[in-house]
């Protein structure tokens, strides 16, 4: 992945209508799902990001033919024979690692290395993030594992439906933390709906791209019932299958442009997302945002995001990420707008535990942070940096998002953030979107070894 650096200009409201892309989360889950069952399958909306690339590239030499339009459309033909193994491309991105479940279903074997990409934001030393917890789910349904030199050897002659308590697979089952918890039963649910015989799966992860993959299977013919806090999954349908589904709106995307557009003071029309999909996915942000004066007004086709004007922000009560708070993927930006308002705010990962890289270039451009073993501490803080400039570092996505977030407050000289080549993996064209909703803002993005060019 190249590196990117890009240079801005903050201090002035943003404000303009931009549209949301598909959802990343469940990019890969629909995908997965779709060379289980085999067939020809149009995925609309798909984001272009890498993880869309990535696919492009590597389901070919699985013996799945691709095709991407510019209208946001993948296609992909996984009615022939296909491969048991992943290829070194896949290992690019961590959602490949839900592919597990439809090479076994295909082929009776996955055979793959430990090496799954994604940025890294894990407990290990090195940031990787957890697999085996998708191994130790399929194993539940009849796959085993051996290792095979570098690489690891899953068989399942045949998937049986299985009873999972997904409690199992977090660090607090009174509270359903930690990061082994959404991947779990995202695995779950896949495999589920490949296997033989019906499945239940108890306390499952209940977010929104969870309950974007339920509409899927149930769009597909295979069915689901919630009771309580159990899911039924009958498994293998019959009948016609799905050929064409259209992805929700990504929510964080979402996320990062209310976060740009109530700090600065500006106003933000969102298109390609409903009031449905954000009072559904997005619940405890939006009670957050209501909390300290973010407005969110319904328009045509779509929704006008906008700060409290000159009352200013009202305190940010203490939050905690977990599956009945806000995503993980916020903590970051709420950081950000916690720098706006009034007292100290509290905030605390219990996905990610040592999601807090982008503490340390915020503070480089003023923010008023305190890191404690449990979270961070935030208080209203004066964003300035002396006019020759300030450079930071971002080391993950949603980091960089951070960062390019804060710099857009920064008064002052120009803010340039390194690595901003992560938002290509979670982002469509974000600078290409802010550099039209508030032109002269992004003065400059460099490619390392390639010069630069304005936005």
């Amino acid at each position: 992945m190249t590196s990117h650096s890009t240079t801005l200009r903050g201090g002035k409201p943003v404000s303009g209508e931009v549209t949301v892309s598909g959802f990343k989360h469940v990019l890969v889950l629909a995908l997965a799902h779709a060379v289980g069952t085999g067939g020809k399958f149009t995925l609309h909306n798909a984001p272009d990001i890498l993880e869309t690339a990535v696919y492009h590239d590597f389901l070919p030499r699985l013996g799945i033919p691709t095709t991407r339009d510019e209208e946001g459309s993948l296609t992909i033909d996984a009615s022939g024979e296909i491969a048991d193994t992943l290829p070194e491309a896949a290992e690019a991105i961590h959602g490949s690692l839900y592919l597990l479940p439809a090479l076994l279903a295909r082929t009776g074997r996955a055979r793959f290395s430990a090496r799954f990409g994604g940025c890294r934001i894990g407990a290990a030393s090195s940031g990787e993030r957890p697999w085996r917890n998708v191994v130790q789910v399929l194993e539940r349904f009849g796959a085993h594992i051996t290792s095979d030199g570098p690489e690891f050897v899953l068989r399942a002659p045949v998937l049986r439906g299985a009873s999972i308590d997904l409690r199992d697979f977090t660090t607090d089952p009174r509270t359903l933390s930690g990061p082994e918890y959404s991947g779990a039963t995202k695995a779950a649910v896949l495999t589920a709906a490949l296997a033989e015989g019906p499945s239940q799966l108890r306390f499952p992860y209940p977010k929104a791209e969870l309950t974007a993959l339920l509409d899927l299977l149930r769009a597909d013919g295979v069915e689901v019932e919630r009771s309580g806090d159990t899911l039924a999954i009958s498994g293998q349908p019959t009948g016609p299958r799905l050929r064409k589904h259209r992805l929700p709106a990504d929510l964080i995307e979402v996320v990062s442009w209310v976060t740009v557009a109530a700090t600065t003071g500006g106003s933000i029309a969102l298109r390609g997302v409903t009031r449905q999909e954000i009072d559904h996915g997005l619940a405890a942000e939006l009670e957050l945002w209501k909390t300290v004066g973010v407005e969110l007004n319904d328009s045509e086709g779509g929704l006008v995001v906008s700060g409290p004007g000159p009352k200013g922000f009202a305190p940010l009560p203490p939050i905690e990420t977990l599956p009945t708070s806000i995503y993980s993927d916020s903590q970051p930006l709420f950081t950000v707008l916690a720098t706006q308002c009034p007292g100290a705010s509290q905030i605390t990962d219990a996905v990610w535990t040592g999601r807090y890289a982008h503490l340390e270039g915020m503070a480089r451009l003023g923010a008023s942070l305190t890191r404690s073993r449990t979270g961070v501490t935030i208080r209203q803080s004066v964003l300035r940096v002396p006019p020759e400039g300030v450079e930071v570092h971002a080391s993950d996505l949603r980091c960089a998002a951070a960062l390019l977030s804060t710099a857009l407050l920064v008064k002052g000289g120009p803010v340039t953030v390194h690595g901003t080549h992560h938002l290509d993996r979670g982002y469509d064209h974000l600078l290409d979107k802010l550099a039209g909703c508030s032109p002269g803002t992004v003065t400059q993005v460099k490619t390392r070894g390639s010069g630069s060019t304005t936005a």
